[in-house]
């Protein structure tokens, strides 16, 4: 028998919904407090979005943090400097950020400089934005771990970034590319292993660009 009644009563959504608010925060104080203490406060904030966007509180395991990402990539926010990642997909889930943002593999040029060099669009867009935008600015890698190694090749060579957020996930070169980062003495939040991805480069963004319209 036909109801207009919404939420069916009776039914699962009448009976276990929230409202969207209310389920973000739940979910948002659950990722904070697994991740308070791990770290100082403001790059807690970065690693409790990345557990939020994951859904995963075991990942809080595998990230890692030094040389305070978050303070650096504030002021470096907070400065006007720009913001490289290196896919459409980091950029579109970027919705807080209101300084310039450019994506790698998006750059004029990038597919011939990969073809000429052998490497992949990602890594060469690194290399042609990163005088605009990479150094002193916000590098982020959510999806392809060559373009975390051509940004630590390019902080050493051409003037390095505020800090580096780096989630990209797979079975080739990702582990290696993020072990690097995490050695490199660049400002940093890693997701180690194999494990990542764009949405929680994005989240980390984010809360980045959060804390630097915050001041904090």
């Amino acid at each position: 028998m036909s109801s207009d009644a919404w939420p069916v009563p009776g039914g699962l959504l009448a009976r276990l919904g929230r409202p969207p608010g209310e389920i973000e925060a739940l979910s948002r104080a659950v990722a904070g407090a697994a991740a308070a203490g791990g770290w100082p406060e403001d790059d807690a904030r970065l690693v409790a979005a990345c557990l939020y966007a994951a859904g995963d509180l075991e990942l809080v395991s595998r990230i890692g943090v030094g040389g305070g990402p978050a303070a650096a990539g504030a002021a470096a926010l907070r400065a006007g400097r720009g913001v490289l990642v290196d896919v459409e997909m980091v950029r579109a889930g970027a919705t807080r950020v209101d300084v310039p943002l450019v994506v790698a593999v998006a750059q004029e040029g990038a597919a011939e400089l990969a073809r000429r060099s052998g490497t992949t669009r990602a890594a060469a867009g690194m290399r042609l934005a990163w005088d605009a935008f990479g150094a002193g600015g916000v590098v982020v890698a959510g999806n392809a771990p060559t373009a975390v190694l051509a940004a630590i090749d390019l902080a050493a060579t051409r003037g390095a970034p505020a800090c580096v957020i780096a989630t990209c996930p797979g079975f080739t070169l990702a582990e290696e590319a993020k072990a690097a980062l995490a050695v490199s003495g660049l400002p940093h939040l890693v997701v180690r292993g194999s494990r990542g991805g764009s949405g929680l480069a994005a989240a980390a963004l984010n809360a980045l660009a959060r804390q630097a319209a915050d001041g904090g």
